[in-house]
């Protein structure tokens, strides 16, 4: 099989095998450049992702604050509200809905992801809204999940994870409940139910969530172009 070998000179099966050699060197060395690119672009989009997620956390803070301190008008767009809705307007198009310290966290968020062509979103179990729920056995269901265990274990409000099979990478970060939040999820009959009817001022009832608890998170995906 080799008798073609035997039949070239010394000094060119040295400069074969040298080739030969530096062959397989360029090789690993390819694909370790490769496998370390991968992975640093990899980590850049998790940090950009986490750089969305906390927009929203941000803006939803200060929206919070705003509204801890009194700042809004709550009264005035209460009033408001319920005018609308005996019109049978959408609540979702309402000043208060939208003055919601979680959803001007999401709202914000949002625009500044559209700008860079990254779908943002807010997930959910057992979600008010239906849209914000994953589907059911989803790479984002399963994602979600583990960001709970997670959570319960006390090891990070955060988790991201690449989808091999669409190569989207998705990022999640636990949306935390404040003072602000107890205004609709807080418990029936409490402070932030003043007539006592269970539900809040939307028309949904009250879950009797505890400051400090967390219920759903923001998410980021984005494709990943790297194979």
């Amino acid at each position: 099989m080799f008798s073609w070998l035997r039949n070239i000179s010394l000094s060119t099966r040295i400069i074969l095998l040298a080739s030969l050699v530096t062959l397989a060197v360029a090789g690993v060395s390819y694909s370790v450049f490769v496998k370390r690119f991968r992975e640093n672009a990899e980590t850049a989009m998790m940090e950009k992702a986490a750089a969305f997620t906390a927009v929203a956390d941000e803006a939803k803070n200060h929206a919070s604050e705003l509204f801890l301190k009194k700042s809004i008008a709550i009264d005035e767009l209460l009033t408001e509200l319920k005018a609308e809705q005996a019109k049978g307007g959408d609540y979702t198009k309402s000043r208060f809905f939208q003055t919601i310290p979680v959803v001007t966290g999401w709202s914000t968020a949002e625009k500044a992801a559209k700008s860079e062509n990254i779908d943002f979103k807010v997930v959910a179990f057992e979600a008010r809204n239906k849209k914000h729920e994953p589907d059911s056995g989803s790479f984002r269901a399963n994602l979600l999940k583990d960001l709970e265990t997670q959570l319960a274990a006390g090891s990070g409000a955060s988790i991201g994870r690449i989808d091999r099979a669409t190569n989207t990478l998705h990022y999640m970060r636990a949306i935390k409940l404040d003072e602000s939040c107890m205004l609709c999820h807080g418990a029936p009959g409490g402070k932030y139910d003043p007539d006592g009817d269970g539900k809040d001022a939307l028309g949904f009832p009250m879950e009797d969530w505890k400051v400090g608890g967390t219920h759903g998170a923001y998410e980021v995906a984005c494709r990943h172009n790297l194979q």
